[in-house]
């Protein structure tokens, strides 16, 4: 079964999916696409809001979401979030922020030179209460430079790439990505899709690309650590 773990289709919530049509839409092409299990990651902003808001707020969401879907042919869905790096997150219980029924949590790392936010994060690994998968890796060396890319991709956390980045990126961006799909050094897909166009499902296209690679065994096994990771 293929997983995506990362996407924004939970309709009217943040910068995602426009409405309950539009993610009907989205999931239905999930669906044709091989895809199983849909894992709703929503933005989540320390700076905006706590926990237990967004918590209520995306349940309500979902509430909607399951409704529109009730006797149609979808993948199953389950609620997780994209959470934005911030440094209260170190003091607070990230379970609610998990993938549902699990202790793995999706971070979105600052859009920002590398400061003492990397020792925040470090934090929160210690912790050891929850397991971290690091969302959109393939940005980390333009963001942080060659060093700080390395230093990130060395924390014991899972990487995941966004399927876009196997299908757009330039030639050598591109190359490189394939490289660490092949070494292992990324170990997650997920389509961080967010509306029908600009940027859409794409998971075969993806898979299909990896497969032309030669690297269908390594596409199989991160669909396999999804599973897992995303199973209570």
């Amino acid at each position: 079964m293929n997983v995506d773990l990362h996407c924004h289709i939970l309709p009217e919530f943040d910068d995602g999916s426009e409405s309950v049509e539009m993610s009907l839409e989205m999931l239905r092409r999930e669906k044709a696409q091989g895809v199983g299990r849909v894992m709703l990651t929503s933005h989540f902003y320390r700076t905006k809001e706590d926990i237990d808001h967004f918590v209520r707020r995306r349940a309500a969401a979902f509430a909607h979401l399951k409704q529109a879907m009730a006797g149609g042919d979808y993948p199953e869905v389950r609620l997780g979030a994209e959470v934005a790096m911030h440094r209260a997150l170190r003091f607070e219980d990230l379970t609610p922020l998990c993938y549902e029924g699990t202790n793995v949590i999706l971070l979105e790392m600052p859009f920002e030179p590398m400061g003492f936010w990397f020792n925040d994060l470090r934090a929160i690994i210690d912790k050891n209460k929850v397991k971290v998968v690091l969302a959109h890796v393939e940005r980390f060396k333009s963001l942080y430079g060659k060093k700080g890319f390395e230093q990130v991709m060395e924390l014991p956390v899972y990487k995941q790439i966004n399927t876009t980045s196997l299908l757009e990126g330039g030639f050598f961006e591109k190359r490189a990505l394939f490289k660490m799909v092949e070494d292992g050094d990324v170990h997650l897909l997920g389509t961080d899709a967010h509306n029908l166009k600009a940027r859409p499902v794409n998971m075969k296209a993806a898979l299909d690309a990896l497969d032309r690679k030669g690297l269908g065994d390594r596409a199989k096994e991160m669909a396999e650590r999804a599973v897992k990771l995303t199973t209570p």
